[in-house]
């Protein structure tokens, strides 16, 4: 297909329901960025998430007020943000044995076209860089597309 006219052409992204679930890291800054880069002008919307991941031997629905205030804080950091990018904002948080299947969740039910994930750099014992299983289980289960956004490290630099 050939356009005559650049206006013809169609968009390359057009993410419109952005699904940005935070962790309370330095990881969440970087797709809070690309977010307010993909929605910048536009009347899209994007969903800030932060789940709460609660162990089997607790009940599922047992109350933690400590979680609950970083999960705000969380939220609140990126809504401040994308907001003075003018970017259309809701917020939730979610309880769940794991964040994966919850993101996955969450995407589906507000029919998410794209989801924005960051991931800290990690080590494991035995010194290998992990991604941990989060990441993974969203990009192996979402049926929206997924972009993950390593956060910058130092260490990397110092690395022989």
């Amino acid at each position: 297909m050939i356009f005559g006219r650049r206006e013809k052409r169609p968009a390359l992204l057009t993410f419109d329901r952005i699904l940005v679930p935070l962790s309370g890291t330095e990881a969440d800054d970087g797709p809070l960025r690309l977010t307010a880069i993909l929605l910048a002008g536009t009347a899209g919307q994007a969903f800030l998430l932060h789940v709460i991941e609660i162990p089997f031997e607790r009940q599922l629905d047992a109350q933690d007020p400590a979680a609950v205030a970083f999960a705000d804080e969380a939220l609140g950091h990126g809504e401040a943000f994308l907001a003075e990018h003018e970017v259309q904002v809701e917020t939730g948080i979610a309880q769940a044995r794991a964040a994966g299947a919850a993101i996955v969740d969450d995407a589906v039910e507000r029919r998410a076209n794209l989801i924005v994930m960051g991931l800290r750099y990690k080590r494991r014992f035995g010194g290998g860089w992990d991604a941990g299983r989060t990441v993974p289980y969203v990009m192996r289960n979402s049926t929206a597309p997924v972009w993950c956004l390593r956060a910058e490290t130092e260490e990397l630099a110092h690395t022989p």
